[in-house]
């Protein structure tokens, strides 16, 4: 019962939440969709190029963004550059292609992203910790399943870390009497996600 519990809770995790599996890179930030809701039925944009001059058309067969659930307005490729003429998107996880920076897309940036998001860690194993530097101590957290609130995010000495309040007690939906704690966690390395973002939770 229990390895089916995860199973769903898995399933759930990832048609709601939206986010593809981990990148090769992580670029600038995102290239968003203003309408993601036209491509609820499974369609993609077709005016995906594979050079920065706009001219030759990729063949669109099956192309995935970063956040991937329209029906939900979910529809974010991962932004590996941005000028006033194109978006260099990373699609399907590992290819890079180029989009026209025009009124069908717009730019946001990683920590525009995880302000509004919450994020759990992929690896268990990475510390909660006290401050903002690994050689902090660490935060005791025993709960099965991560659900961290972002309330900053600070890059120092090339380490990457967010300011995380989350429930003691485990507590899914904490209240507003709920007593947080509070901590850091890295959330990626130069290339390399440390963590889900749950855009919808």
């Amino acid at each position: 019962m229990k390895n089916w519990s995860i199973i769903v809770f898995t399933f759930l995790a990832f048609s709601s939440w939206g986010q593809n599996h981990n990148p090769k890179e992580l670029g600038i930030g995102f290239a968003i969709a203003t309408n993601p809701y036209q491509f609820e039925n499974s369609t993609h944009p077709t005016n995906i190029f594979t050079d920065q001059e706009l001219k030759t058309k990729r063949t669109v067969g099956n192309i995935f963004p970063f956040f991937y659930k329209p029906d939900y307005g979910l529809y974010h490729f991962i932004c590996l550059k941005k000028t006033k003429d194109f978006y260099k998107i990373l699609i399907n996880d590992s290819e890079s292609a180029f989009i026209p920076n025009d009124s069908n897309f717009y730019f946001q940036t990683w920590d525009a992203i995880l302000l509004n998001s919450s994020v759990e860690r992929i690896l268990k194993t990475d510390p909660i910790r006290k401050n903002h530097s690994s050689e902090s101590g660490s935060i005791q957290y025993d709960c099965e399943f991560d659900r961290f609130f972002v309330t900053d995010i600070i890059e120092i000495r090339g380490e990457y870390w967010l300011a995380v309040e989350f429930a003691p007690k485990c507590e899914e939906y904490p209240t507003k009497e709920t007593k947080m704690n509070y901590g850091w966690i890295r959330w990626r390395t130069d290339k390399k996600l440390l963590i889900r973002i749950m855009l919808l939770c």
